[in-house]
């Protein structure tokens, strides 16, 4: 684990206890706004006080004339922390087709608080933010202020539109989906993953050098509320590696990745647990196509922690990173739902927003009929997934009863009485065990040699098992080092 990953897991594991202290939550104020004007420019300065709380928004409304050229942004916030938790002045923008709940038409970019400034215009933007025309109307920079000083927080945000020569429009260049020439096989990837394009520090070109050195196929862009690099991949995808448009939803109760999406798609986050607005945002993402995963759910912090059950996700994020607490905790999660009858995919995925977190580790390893977006969501969905540490680690599963025979994600039709057998061979793990667990628990348990190779061999009766999964571990069983999902035992 590195240090900045302890460090991760100390604050994750202590933000529990901030909680009871920002439950009330008043809306943001503003107390101030001034407007000056110059020859090619128009500026206001707005200024306002948030109280204590981590879910209110504010939206700082100015007018954009025909003609404009730039919008640019920039704020300054008082600053404060408890502990490892500070103030944060969350920004974003809106245009005028609106910034009501669901207004994608109206979205034009969000950096939480990974910056303190930002600028639009149709040839550029800042990473986070939509280059294009810079219509006329009523525009708003979206304020999410989270704030833990019991005395709030002051702000001040100043808007700066420049009338001038617009510049080469931009376009955009999305990521292909489909690569040629691969067909039906298993390939790795990473689901989860940051850059500059939202709290990350890897450019584009970095982070496809990183999933590379990793021996990745394909890696999920998920940058945090915002849509804005699935514009631009297509200028550093390889030809031979898949990049799949998503975004993390980055909700105040809980963080969900939406993966498979159209590139121009964007998902709101700005809702809560009430009136089914997270399973209208999941129908609409499997409605395009996509797939809905809920990202570290077992995380214990303010925001992170999962809040809105698992009936409407189609995989669980059960490993975030370096193997911990959170993710065993995470991992009974998982179970509870398979337990349940409740087919959800197991994923496994680094959250890497710098050098210091490995992408690929882990990865999610898909079975797929082809290296494309629409093949790896459908694998997704399937369960057609192994998750491992590394690329070095590989895990072959068959299940069979009579002449029936099923892998990982299948359905194998026996009747409860029937026996079973499984044949599981894991490469790539030296010194680790290898278990075998049904529904009611471990079942069986052998072990890889010095070369990282072993083989679990078992056959019993499927009435008590429902499902068959696998983990691979190390270190006395503390330290994970591969998981597959279930074959599932159905009746016959």
């Amino acid at each position: 684990m590195c240090r900045g990953d302890m460090v991760r897991r100390s604050v994750l594991r202590s933000g529990a206890a901030l909680a009871a202290g920002l439950a009330g939550m008043l809306p943001a104020r503003v107390t101030r706004a001034e407007t000056t004007s110059g020859e090619r420019t128009w500026t206001r300065r707005f200024a306002g006080r948030s109280p204590i709380g981590l879910e209110q928004w504010e939206y700082l409304a100015f007018d954009v004339g025909q003609g404009a050229s730039r919008v640019s942004v920039s704020s300054a916030f008082e600053e404060f922390a408890i502990s490892a938790f500070s103030n944060v002045l969350d920004l974003g923008l809106f245009g005028p087709a609106g910034w009501d709940l669901g207004n994608a038409d109206g979205f034009r970019g969000w950096s939480g608080g990974a910056r303190r400034e930002f600028t639009v215009s149709a040839s550029d933007a800042t990473p986070g933010y939509l280059a294009g025309p810079l219509e006329p109307g009523t525009w708003a920079v979206a304020l999410g202020p989270r704030v833990v000083n019991p005395a709030g927080m002051r702000w001040e945000v100043t808007v700066t539109v420049e009338y001038a020569d617009a510049g080469r429009p931009f376009e955009p260049a999305p990521a292909p989906v489909r690569l040629p020439d691969r067909g039906s096989g298993w390939y790795r990837g990473d689901l989860h993953v940051h850059t500059v394009y939202s709290d990350g520090t890897r450019t584009p070109d970095e982070m496809v050098a990183a999933a590379r050195d990793a021996r990745l196929d394909f890696f999920a862009s998920t940058e945090h509320n915002t849509n804005s690099a699935n514009h631009i991949w297509g200028r550093h995808a390889p030809e031979d590696f898949l990049i799949i448009s998503g975004e993390e939803v980055t909700t105040r109760h809980g963080h969900w990745l939406a993966l498979g999406l159209p590139w121009q798609h964007w998902v709101d986050w700005r809702y809560g647990t009430g009136a089914g607005s997270f399973r209208r945002y999941a129908a609409q993402v499997r409605n395009v196509g996509g797939l809905v995963a809920a990202a570290h759910p077992g995380v214990p912090m303010p925001g992170s922690w999962w809040e809105f059950g698992f009936g409407a996700v189609d995989a669980i994020e059960v490993w975030n990173s370096t193997w911990g607490p959170d993710d065993e905790a995470t991992l009974g999660m998982w179970h509870g739902q398979l337990v349940a009858g409740r087919r959800v995919t197991a994923l496994g995925n680094s959250d890497s927003h710098r050098p210091e977190q490995p992408v690929g580790l882990p990865q999610t390893v898909v079975h797929a009929d082809e290296l494309s977006t629409p093949a790896i969501v459908h694998g997704i969905r399937r369960g057609r997934v192994y998750l491992a540490e590394s690329a070095d680690v590989s895990m072959d599963v068959r299940a069979w009863a009579g002449t029936r025979t099923a892998g990982v994600g299948d359905s194998l039709a026996v009747s409860p009485t029937e026996a079973v057998s499984l044949h599981a061979r894991v490469s790539g793990a030296p010194g680790a065990a290898i278990v075998l667990h049904g529904a009611s628990g471990p079942l069986s348990t052998a072990h890889t040699d010095a070369e990282g190779t072993g083989t679990l061999r078992w056959r019993g009766r499927s009435a008590a098992a429902k499902f068959l999964r696998l983990e691979v571990r190390r270190n006395a069983l503390t330290q994970l080092v591969a998981l597959s999902n279930p074959v599932w035992l159905s009746p016959a």
